[in-house]
């Protein structure tokens, strides 16, 4: 009889035994956290909005008049409150010309000049004394600009306006700079022609117009950008021509890298896609499991990169009624702990894939989605989705929300924020268009984080490309997403194959990897908290004989900057420490309230 119970006892143990095995087959090794959701501190600390220095040391100068400096001003005034330039801000078409001679810098963000008449004449002797100004548009042919042309090293120009279908940059100038040239998408004739004297400094040229360029008058310098294209995809030209004013010029950035995973994990599609099978020869589950996943992983650990992945719970497209919970979660066990062990992060895309947006909510271009009969049911959907999520992965906080296709309505960020105190950071899109909820990187005084996403999937796009090179240069961050059904839509490059896509993205790594070397690979609340420390931050920066002293406000515990070296070098840092990033572009790491840098 003993015999009997000790044989069941141990045929008892074999079942547990094997079902504990299936169970880490299915689950990978169990999760352990990532350190980067760390980076995230409580909303009580986040004192600052991108506040400026009370010393005005810059003087930005826009006409309200004119249309192509009213579509400018909105991206030069972002650019000016990212880069924490403490400025004053004049309208020509309302205020007086002031007396530039009290500023450090002076930024003329309009394109036709005879507003100045001959005050333009004191705006050049302040120059000459030392006086720093940029001209952020491209100039239109006037007698104002004629009368200072010599003086912003111009030999000859036209009426006619130039092709610019390309930048091309100077060595150590920009980060990113590649053999080849990024293109621009719905080019135009944008920039004037000229011919430059020898003692112009060209950064960034088309063909045989420059683009960017610098001019030494007397003690102080003009800086031109004849660039022309004022979207939010570009900011990063303006930024670079703007640190050409100072012989140092330091302005605070995010540091950092994420890769968004859509709709992951989520239902596995069932049957084939047409590119699998013609590639593979395997069905779509099959695809998942032993192809892309495979791969995803493996270039998050060739870079260095952890993933974080946005779960869906169902794809029915139900928005009313009571929300079945779905059942069926061994794959969401599977990838989900396998992801979470890579060091990386789950986050919320979404109960199904129905933006968060209610009955009166007006779609301005045809998605295919449904619209939630109202708040309260849109709110049970993350409910639901939360009570789902939590359930699968108890030991992961859940923070990040992404809407899906970048949609959602103000009812539903509200419903986010007030809520669900747990969903600290929504990932939407940086960059704008049709229903798209474009973001800033930035804290919300609600205390909700921004954290938008640049550029996606492994499609190469000459706007796209460009973009993520203006983000590397203006807030140094880099922003990715794919999904793992890219392969089964044609728009998103599945005729093209994984072999293509999988190349692209893995191409894209190494040029973050070898432009900015260094910068943080961070999850989706890993940025977050970057953010925070990055919008928090105030900096007045004092500058005597060979000595910069940054006093910072705001400081959580680091932060970062860039800094061009224009004149000079740098000899030691106290309060932070400095990297070499490229040419004479330099990430500093700010430890302290008081930094200062000591220079040759």
């Amino acid at each position: 009889m003993k015999k009997n119970i000790f044989i069941l006892v141990r045929v008892f143990m074999g079942f547990v035994l094997f079902f504990v095995l299936l169970l880490i087959e299915r689950a990978g090794i169990p999760y352990r956290a990532s350190e980067n959701n760390s980076l995230l501190v409580d909303n009580t600390e986040i004192e600052h909005y991108k506040e400026l220095s009370d010393t005005r040391s810059c003087l930005y100068m826009t006409d309200s008049s004119d249309a192509n400096a009213v579509n400018a001003n909105v991206q030069f005034t972002a650019i000016l409150n990212d880069m924490r330039i403490p400025y004053d801000y004049v309208d020509v078409s309302t205020d007086d010309i002031p007396d530039p001679s009290s500023y450090k810098n002076v930024v003329v963000g309009l394109k036709d000049l005879s507003v100045f008449g001959e005050k333009i004449l004191d705006y050049t002797q302040y120059v000459q004394d030392g006086g720093r100004m940029l001209f952020w548009l491209p100039f239109e042919r006037e007698d104002t600009l004629d009368i200072i042309v010599g003086k912003l090293g111009i030999t000859d120009i036209s009426y006619d306006l130039a092709m610019v279908d390309y930048v091309r940059l100077e060595d150590g100038f920009m980060l990113g700079k590649t053999d080849d040239n990024y293109n621009l998408e719905e080019y135009y004739e944008s920039s004037i022609e000229v011919n430059l004297d020898l003692d112009s400094e060209v950064f960034a040229w088309c063909a045989d117009t420059p683009l960017i360029w610098r001019r030494a008058y007397g003690d102080g310098y003009f800086v031109v950008c004849n660039f022309g294209y004022c979207e939010k995809a570009y900011r990063g030209i303006y930024a670079a021509a703007y640190s050409l004013l100072d012989d140092v010029c330091i302005y605070p950035v995010i540091n950092a890298s994420t890769f968004y995973l859509d709709d992951f994990p989520s239902p596995v599609p069932k049957g084939d896609g047409t590119y699998i099978r013609r590639d593979y020869k395997m069905d779509t589950a099959e695809f998942y499991t032993n192809v892309w996943w495979p791969d995803v992983l493996s270039m998050g650990k060739a870079h260095d990169v952890s993933f974080t992945g946005l779960i869906i719970e169902t794809y029915e497209d139900q928005v009313s009624g009571e929300l079945a919970s779905n059942t069926d979660v061994a794959d969401y066990y599977y990838y989900g702990n396998m992801l979470l062990n890579a060091g990386g992060e789950v986050g919320y895309h979404g109960y199904n894939h129905q933006p968060l947006c209610g009955p009166d909510y007006v779609y301005n271009t045809e998605l295919g989605y449904k619209l939630w009969e109202s708040t309260d049911e849109m709110r049970d959907s993350i409910q639901e989705l939360t009570n789902f999520s939590t359930g699968l992965f108890p030991s992961s906080t859940l923070q990040v929300y992404v809407p899906p296709s970048n949609v959602i309505s103000d009812e539903g960020r509200a419903i986010l924020t007030n809520d669900f105190e747990d969903i600290r950071v929504i990932a939407s899109s940086y960059l704008p268009g049709g229903d798209v909820y474009a973001q800033e990187f930035d804290v919300e005084e609600s205390g909700m984080i921004n954290t938008p996403r640049i550029v996606s999937g492994g499609v190469k796009s000459d706007y796209l490309r460009f973009a993520a090179f203006s983000e590397l240069n203006y807030h140094l961050v880099a922003t990715h997403f794919m999904h793992p059904d890219d392969l089964l839509d044609e728009d998103r490059g599945a005729a093209l194959g994984w072999e293509y896509i999988k190349g692209t993205v893995d191409e894209y790594m190494t040029w973050i990897d070898e432009s900015a070397p260094g910068i943080r690979h961070l999850t989706g609340s890993g940025i977050a908290g970057a953010v925070q420390r990055y919008t928090n931050i105030v900096t007045n920066i004092e500058e005597e004989d060979n000595l910069i002293r940054i006093n910072v406000d705001g400081l959580i515990d680091t932060a970062y900057c860039m800094v061009r070296v224009n004149r000079g070098s740098i000899l030691e840092v106290s309060g932070g420490t400095i990297s070499h990033l490229y040419g004479n572009l330099y990430l500093l790491e700010i430890n302290e309230n008081v930094v200062e840098i000591e220079i040759r």
